[in-house]
């Protein structure tokens, strides 16, 4: 599905961060560096008329490009009609920083929507676990996660986050012990995004062929050979892996596909370099 990007300005419900108003809970604040206003002005735009899905969404996979902003915006919009109380945002740890495979902040956001609280419980319990270990630096640096977190502020305003960077190392059989305790650890209120780009550096038509690998492999839950993907395909087989696994683990393995283009589509130049992009919903199999 092909869509495009036009910048320009429209009156949309948008406010800026106001440290009067905004509430975070006890400790330090990051402040997301990450944001694109008229891409997300455009985004928003578009997806004030979208209605929310007829079940109930434990899981999804969004780009974190913020080119893509409107395929972004879709997505929160449509996870704005549950009750959501913390969103797992997962992704690559794009310049591999830091002395742990995965990587977690328990710090405030500041966004230009106000301030998104860490769910402190969920990860305390996986650093406690060693799990994930705390990185105060690393995160706020890599777009990967920060990025998408002025999103769930926007269209999620009351729900907790738990950032989370991963190595691309991190094998198949970590992200089974990472998916079965994050299995124990949350409930119906608890929605984990896969935030990963797809196709880079390939013209659109080259990027739609590896695209067609990615989503079979996908559906298909081929874990041999999605751990076997390289850039060429996406960014993160491992951040993947993990949402994959924990969706068949919730019993959550239908999905609907809402998008699948690259930014040469978007921009009807099918000879530039691309990124490309999936938007996926998983929810409860019947």
């Amino acid at each position: 599905m092909a869509i495009s990007v036009i910048m320009v300005f429209f009156k949309v419900k948008y406010s800026s961060f106001n440290p009067k108003t905004a509430t975070p809970t006890s400790g330090s604040t990051h402040k997301v560096k990450f944001f694109e206003e008229r891409i997300f002005l455009t985004g928003a735009h578009k997806a004030e008329d979208i209605s929310g899905p007829d079940y109930l969404i434990r899981g999804g996979i969004v780009p974190h490009h913020l080119f893509a902003g409107e395929i972004i915006s879709d997505f929160f919009k449509r996870l704005s009609f549950q009750k959501i109380s913390t969103i797992i945002l997962i992704g690559p740890n794009h310049y591999e920083k830091g002395d742990f495979k995965v990587l977690g902040s328990s710090y405030n956001w500041e966004t230009p929507h106000g301030v998104v609280n860490p769910d402190k419980m969920l990860i305390e319990k996986l650093t406690d676990d060693n799990l994930m270990r705390i990185d105060e630096t690393i995160l706020p640096e890599d777009h990967a996660v920060s990025g998408l977190i002025p999103y769930v502020k926007y269209y999620l305003p009351e729900a907790k986050i738990v950032p989370i960077l991963i190595k691309g190392d991190f094998s198949e059989k970590e992200s089974e012990v990472l998916a079965s305790s994050l299995k124990n650890l949350i409930h119906e209120r608890v929605v984990v995004v896969a935030a990963v780009d797809f196709s880079h550096y390939l013209n659109s038509f080259e990027a739609k062929e590896k695209d067609r690998t990615t989503e079979k492999v996908m559906r298909e839950f081929d874990y041999r050979n999605l751990y076997a993907l390289n850039n060429d395909y996406l960014d993160s087989p491992p951040s993947i892996g993990i949402l994959l696994k924990l969706m068949q683990k919730l019993n959550s393995t239908n999905s609907e596909l809402l998008f699948n283009t690259n930014s040469g589509e978007m921009q009807k130049n099918n000879t530039i370099e691309t990124t490309s992009y999936f938007s996926v919903l998983y929810y409860r199999s019947s």
